[in-house]
């Protein structure tokens, strides 16, 4: 994947051809030579979003086994997701 420069200015002459190209390239806008912004496409957008949480699940085992925790029962974190999607459980009568 290659990355384009294109100064602003030429960006509103060309935004259709250079959306085109996202899929291909990263797309870096600049004002007077000075990155201004970056574009993407959805599908690398998604990727990247699927990578830093998985770094994040990753450093979070990382720095509990740091910490000595050995994890939880597989019980004690079923019944917290159930929790989690069902709520807490109601007392009945």
């Amino acid at each position: 994947m290659a990355t384009r420069l294109v100064p602003k200015t030429e960006l509103r002459d060309r935004i259709r051809d250079e959306l085109a190209q996202l899929e291909q390239d990263t797309l870096v806008v600049t004002d007077r030579g000075r990155p201004l912004a970056v574009a993407i496409s959805v599908e690398r957008w998604n990727e990247l979003q699927e990578r830093i949480e998985d770094l994040q699940d990753a450093l979070a085992v990382a720095e509990a086994r740091l910490a000595g925790d050995d994890g939880r029962p597989v019980e004690t974190a079923l019944a917290a997701i159930d929790t989690d999607v069902r709520g807490p459980a109601r007392a009945t009568s």
